[in-house]
C-alpha cells in the first residue's frame, strides 16, 4: 500500500529543489536540507514534509491546479454516520458492553 501523501511529496520536493536551484542540497533523514543567507552568513535550513491529519486555514480545500489528479477535499466531518452507528451498536451487543 502506497503511503498517503507521498506522490504529493514528490512533486512539493521538486518545487522545493527547483526553487532553490544550487542551494538545494538534498533529502536526508526524511528532511529536506537547503542553504540560506542568515544576514549575510550562510546556515542550512531542514523542511519535514509531513501530511496533516487536521487540515488548516481559511479554505480547506486542494486548488485542482496545483494537483490536477487529486480531487477537493473538504474539513472532515465530526459525525458519526448511521451504519457506523449501527456497527458499533451490533459489537457492544456482542461484547456484553450495553
Amino acid at each position: 500500500m502506497a503511503v498517503k501523501g507521498a506522490i504529493a511529496k514528490n512533486k512539493v520536493t521538486q518545487i522545493i529543489a527547483n526553487a532553490f536551484g544550487n542551494d538545494f542540497i538534498g533529502e536526508f533523514d526524511k528532511k529536506l536540507y537547503v542553504w540560506a543567507d542568515d544576514g549575510g552568513s550562510r546556515v542550512q535550513i531542514s523542511l519535514a514534509l509531513t501530511v496533516p491529519k487536521n487540515l488548516k486555514g481559511p479554505d480547506v480545500t486542494i486548488p485542482t491546479s496545483a494537483f490536477p489528479e487529486e480531487k477537493s477535499v473538504s474539513e472532515p466531518k465530526n459525525e458519526i454516520s448511521k451504519e457506523e452507528q449501527d456497527t458499533l451498536a451490533a459489537l457492544m451487543e456482542k461484547l456484553h458492553l450495553n
